[in-house]
């Protein structure tokens, strides 16, 4: 009790200084999210040192709070006033975001991360090209936030208060694109995704942002599920899911329908070539697409994406497994559409060849050499140009990697090797290389 004497008595003592009087009660309810502050209505036995004790930071706090809200007496409290309380005098916990996976170029605060690498609030993070990672929270809130490629980013604030245990989450995008996903808000909970044009607030959503200073002074908001509010240039609108804003110093756009979700031509083709490839089919009004791949359906694993601005994307080699593949096309405003995710399975399988003369003049060495990993066969086609169906060499079952041909007439010919493996899921998977011209002169 002594030390709540010496307090309440140096309070009363700093406010009869100031020639504070009591204001009238503030507006009822939930946290103010624009000013900072929570609304606290005051109940029966409710002391401004209690108040303190239990959700301030320190004893400093108490003057501050009677400060902000003009309070004369700070042992007598109205029963039903309201308190502006700023959050910067609230005690609170961490939230636990961690990194739940990362690859390529990532670093946090110029440090490269491990998987469960704390994000601190003021820490800024950097994904470089093909670089990619996904923030996990662990406590109630369970949201995750992951960024693409080629952004910069930093954790403002991740707390929960201790008055009305309170989530409040702000994170700042100034370059680049963030997915954030928050399925379980409640109360007055808060989380917030800001550009340096725009502030997006949600309520148990999921929804993207983006922001790059040298396309154009515009932010964008793009909303996958749920709704969104969107504050720019002293305006604000909401934004059901499937519908997207740009906003600007001087304001807010109204709601765009995003594009639809691309098609692939057969996802699910088994990807056997040295580079992935992939033929999405056209979404009208669409000037480009960002095709992504990723280990996870969710897409929280992501480990490459293209911009294009055709239907063909084609990514560099892969290690066999199975992965997921998405696209969204890409409108004239830059908001990003909807999307699908598609399977497909990686096993590199192919054959490179060449042919030559086989030491005398009337001989040919057609050799070649199998990429992919597994006991391999070889099949081996040689047939006079347009005339496939009457093949003059039909090979198949071949150990050897060379196969020499001798007495072939003049002529022009096209001669193409298979590489063939046993596969659990497909039986036989068997890949062709491209058809060669072979000319024989006199």
């Amino acid at each position: 009790m002594r030390r709540t004497v010496r307090t309440l008595a140096a309070i009363g003592a700093a406010l009869a200084g100031l020639g504070l009087t009591t204001l009238p009660a503030a507006a009822q309810g939930s946290a103010d999210g624009d000013r900072g502050e929570v609304i606290y209505t005051v109940e029966r036995d409710d002391t401004l040192y209690g108040i303190a004790d239990k959700y301030l930071v320190n004893d400093a706090a108490a003057l501050e709070l009677a400060r902000h809200n003009r309070i004369r007496n700070p042992r007598r409290l109205p029963i039903a006033r309201t308190l502006r309380i700023p959050n910067a005098l609230l005690r609170f916990a961490e939230v636990e975001l961690e990194v739940d996976s990362f690859s390529g170029p990532v670093t946090l605060d110029g440090a490269v991360p491990t998987v469960g690498t704390r994000l601190r609030e003021g820490t800024l993070v950097r994904t470089g090209r093909n670089g990619f990672v996904t923030f996990g929270a662990r406590q109630r809130f369970g949201g995750r936030i992951s960024l693409p490629s080629n952004t910069s980013a930093r954790l403002l604030r991740a707390r929960r208060y201790v008055l009305g245990n309170r989530l409040d989450v702000d994170f700042q995008v100034t370059r680049g694109r963030a997915t954030a996903t928050s399925p379980r808000l409640e109360g007055e909970d808060r989380l917030r995704m800001r550009t340096p044009l725009a502030v997006t607030a949600v309520r148990g959503t999921e929804f993207r942002i983006a922001y790059d200073p040298e396309a154009g002074d515009v932010s964008l908001t793009e909303v996958t599920e749920g709704n969104v509010a969107v504050a720019a240039g002293g305006e604000e609108r909401a934004a059901p899911a499937g519908f997207g804003i740009a906003s600007s110093a001087a304001g807010v756009s109204a709601p765009e329908a995003l594009l639809p979700s691309p098609g692939f031509e057969d996802p699910g083709a088994i990807q056997t070539g040295e580079a992935l490839e992939f033929t999405l089919e056209p979404v009208s009004g669409a000037t480009g697409y960002r095709v992504q791949l990723a280990r996870d359906a969710s897409f929280l694993d992501v480990i490459n994406e293209q911009l294009t601005g055709d239907v063909t994307a084609r990514f560099d080699g892969l290690d066999n497994g199975r992965y997921f593949v998405r696209a969204r096309a890409i409108s004239a405003s830059g908001l990003e559409g909807l999307s699908d995710a598609y399977s497909f399975r990686r096993k590199r399988l192919g054959v490179a060849a060449e042919a030559g003369p086989a030491g005398d003049d009337d001989s040919y060495r057609f050799a070649w050499r199998g990429a992919g990993d597994g006991a391999s066969s070889y099949a081996f086609q040689l047939w006079r140009d347009g005339e496939q169906a009457m093949m003059l060499v039909d090979e198949i079952g071949l150990s050897t990697t060379a196969i020499a041909l001798s007495n072939l007439s003049a002529g022009r010919y096209k001669w193409r090797v298979a590489i063939a493996q046993g596969d659990e899921e497909e039986g036989l998977l068997k890949v062709w290389g491209p058809a060669q011209v072979l000319v024989v002169t006199e």
